[in-house]
């Protein structure tokens, strides 16, 4: 009986920090996109998850695409990606997962949130790259 009421209330509690509106284990994280190519040429951005899309942004340089979420707290799921276009190149990346998060781990002091920033430049796409305690722009893919 007293094995029930443990779990009961265990139970209880996760589901009602669970219903809370914003609250995250972690303090949640923010997705940075930005457009660091220095040209009057928009880049188109379309960012999603399973659950919910971002929706097609179109962003000129020094502007960004961001978002907040909470990770999945029962598994290491959460995954985001985006496509992005510039001019006739295109690429589509993962810009969030258990993976990524590892690299881009940057706590916002000011903030209850980790932020992950992803950079678009003319050869490529760069993550801020964290993990080591300084600060890196990573290239981690070429333009298709």
């Amino acid at each position: 009986m007293k094995t029930f009421i443990f779990f009961t209330t265990l139970l209880c509690i996760i589901v009602a920090v669970s219903a809370k509106p914003k609250s995250c284990w972690s303090g949640g994280w923010i997705v940075n996109v930005v457009d660091d190519i220095n040209s009057k040429e928009l880049i188109q951005v379309h960012c999603k998850s399973k659950d919910d899309d971002i929706g097609m942004k179109s962003i000129g340089f020094g502007q960004s695409v961001d978002w907040k979420f909470c990770e999945n707290i029962f598994s290491p799921s959460t995954l985001y990606f985006c496509h992005v276009y510039k001019g006739s190149q295109e690429q589509v990346f993962d810009v969030f997962n258990d993976k990524i998060k590892q690299t881009c781990r940057e706590k916002d002091q000011k903030k209850d949130y980790w932020a992950c920033t992803w950079l678009i430049r003319p050869d490529g796409i760069y993550i801020r790259d964290r993990s080591q305690g300084g600060e890196t722009d990573k290239k981690m893919h070429e333009w298709k």
